[in-house]
């Protein structure tokens, strides 16, 4: 025995593991793991200078709002103010009215983000701007609180579903150095908004701001302010100044580099995804992307050769199936081969063979079954022929016309010689393949003698004598759907018969006859099923009420059957027009053997 050959599948496995996975498994770690360092030295750098620049923005904010508020500590409106009693009414309201028109609202003017302005005393009096929700609870809470320094950021506060920051700045006496009165602000997010949203990190990198307390102050997540800071950050930041680490949740990872202002003891927390930052890494990935395109060329000069040879064996295999889809089934596939293409080969062809045997086996048993349909029909059509003795009919015709001829009444003559030549056509062989010509010479002679009995009828014959001599038809094709004219378009309505046309032309290699009455058609239905009919013979057209079953037997359908049966599709009837205005029967017949298209013009 020869030696055995691997099969494809596994030269392709082979080839791939060797020359593809494991060189692209070794230098992808490499790369992985410089381009992971360089990542977060990268990222750490970067982040750390923008939060502290974050810091500086922010402690720059409040040394200024301290600064603007320092004027207030040692004004003498205020200092009076935190002089009142509670029994100075008079006093009281004068002396608000007054910081609020000459202090407070120079302070709140030009800072939108001030949402009130409030000073309270250790007496519990209390002036504010307008827009203050702050109680006597509040103010001596704030007052109360023990601070390591007079101006202190306090936290986050709601009113109204608005987060306020508050801060407080105490008011000493200088002569007893004590606190009697406590400065409060509640700011607007918004200007800490401003510093901190212009700072762009990445695509979905962004900044949060905690207190010392563990409160989020600021987070683009607004359901977020206020609240708790999470889990992580109490184990890993809330203790420490500075610094960056690797954060893991839900399946992704964000770098997060941290800073604590000492002024505010506010701690700005920047988090980005990891994989945002391989966008920085253009250098390491133009290497990546020139080894990449190197190491493919090599895996395809290696491959190409034996992928080329499976290819065109799979190629040819999809040309052959596309033939054989497309009906010709006499294609051969060559079977050399060893391999599972040779196998495909071999299976191909054997499936082609049984394919033809089995569509000759559907074609006969057709064939079988149309003829069995024909014969009961023809059977009908010979029994009503032999009821009449040939013979005996032809010399009592022959009699009639001598005797027309001796009494000079030649319509007589004549009428009688075409049923005698009508007569002898009727009774040779109906599947007899003759040319259209002999067949529309013996519908000449039925209208002669339909002539005779209509004088007022118009007969219109449209035929290239030349042309139909080429035509292949079938002997009693034609007569019968003449008669039809005369039997169920003017009779079956009484109406006089007035016009019988009938016109052919070339169509391709096709010979289209048309039979055109004027009288009045079938129903719609009944044409639709008729075509239905001449297209698919699923099933045969319902009789009408009152037409005879040999007429119907020895009709359209028979007609259609027989040339379909002799030329098969797509030869045939069709009906083209049935209505009131009259009928139009198309014949399709082909042309004789050998014979070029010629042309055949249709009035």
């Amino acid at each position: 025995m020869g030696k055995k050959n691997l099969s494809i599948r596994t030269k392709l496995i082979a080839l791939f593991i060797f020359f593809v996975c494991i060189p692209l498994l070794v230098f992808g770690k490499l790369w992985y793991d410089k381009s992971t360092l360089s990542i977060e030295r990268t990222a750490v750098d970067f982040n750390e200078q923008i939060v502290k620049q974050v810091n500086e923005h922010l402690n720059a904010y409040f040394m200024d709002l301290e600064r603007t508020t320092f004027p207030l500590i040692t004004h003498p409106l205020i200092r009076d103010f935190m002089k009142l009693t509670p029994d100075q009414s008079f006093e009281r309201f004068m002396m608000t009215r007054k910081i609020q028109d000459e202090l407070l609202q120079q302070v709140v003017f030009g800072r939108p983000e001030i949402y009130s302005f409030s000073i309270f005393s250790d007496e519990g009096i209390s002036v504010s701007s307008s827009g203050s929700s702050l109680s006597e609870k509040d103010y001596r809470r704030f007052l109360d609180m023990p601070a390591t320094k007079n101006y202190s950021v306090v936290g986050i506060r709601w009113h109204d579903n608005i987060p306020l920051l508050t801060i407080t700045r105490k008011f000493k006496d200088a002569s007893e150095y004590k606190t009697n009165g406590v400065l409060i602000i509640d700011l607007r997010l918004n200007e800490i908004s401003r510093i901190v949203d212009q700072i762009q990190i990445g695509q979905t990198g962004f900044l949060w701001i905690a207190d010392a307390k563990g409160q989020v102050i600021y987070h683009p997540d607004k359901s977020m302010r206020g609240a708790s800071v999470p889990d992580w950050y109490s184990k890993q930041i809330q203790h420490l100044k500075q610094g960056a680490f690797i954060h893991s949740e839900h399946s992704s990872k964000d770098l997060v580099v941290f800073n604590k202002s000492p002024y505010t003891d506010w701690t700005i927390v920047s988090q980005v995804p990891i994989h945002e930052l391989t966008a920085e890494l253009l250098s390491l990935r133009n290497v990546t992307i020139w080894g990449g395109l190197i190491f493919a060329s090599v895996v395809i000069l290696v491959i190409g050769g034996f992928s080329l040879s499976l290819t065109n064996a799979l190629s040819k295999l999809e040309r052959l199936m596309r033939q054989a889809e497309n009906g010709n089934l006499s294609v051969t596939a060559p079977e050399h081969r060893g391999n599972e293409i040779g196998n495909l080969y071999h299976g191909f062809n054997k499936m082609v063979r049984e394919l033809r045997r089995l569509i000759e086996e559907v074609h006969t048993s057709q064939i079988r079954e149309r003829e069995l349909v024909i014969k009961q029909r023809e059977s009908a059509l010979q029994a009503l022929q032999s009821q009449v003795n040939p013979h005996f009919l032809y010399n009592t015709l022959e009699m009639i016309n001598s005797y027309a001829i001796v009494e000079g009444v030649m319509p007589i003559s004549r009428m009688a010689t075409a049923l005698a030549d009508l007569f002898r056509f009727s009774i040779g062989d109906s599947m007899q393949v003759i040319s259209l010509k002999g067949e529309i010479g013996h519908v000449r002679t039925y209208l002669e003698i339909q002539k005779e009995r209509f004088p007022y009828l118009h007969i219109e014959m449209h035929i290239d004598e030349e042309a139909i001599s080429h035509v292949q038809a079938v002997r009693l094709s034609l007569q019968p759907l003449v008669e039809n004219c005369f039997r169920h378009g003017y009779e079956k309505h009484r109406l006089k018969p007035a016009y019988i046309g009938i016109a052919g032309e070339w169509s391709d290699d096709r010979y289209l006859l048309r039979i055109i009455d004027k009288g009045k058609g079938m129903d719609r239905e009944t044409m639709d099923s008729y075509n239905r009919f001449f297209l698919k013979e699923e099933s045969e057209p319902a009789m009408k009420d009152g037409e005879d079953e040999v007429s119907t037997k020895i009709g359209l359908r028979n007609v259609h059957q027989r040339i379909r049966l002799l030329f098969g599709a797509p030869y045939g009837l069709q009906v083209l027009q049935s209505d009131e205005l009259g009928s139009v029967i198309q014949v399709i017949l082909p042309a004789a053997a050998g014979k070029m298209h010629e042309t055949g013009e249709l009035a």
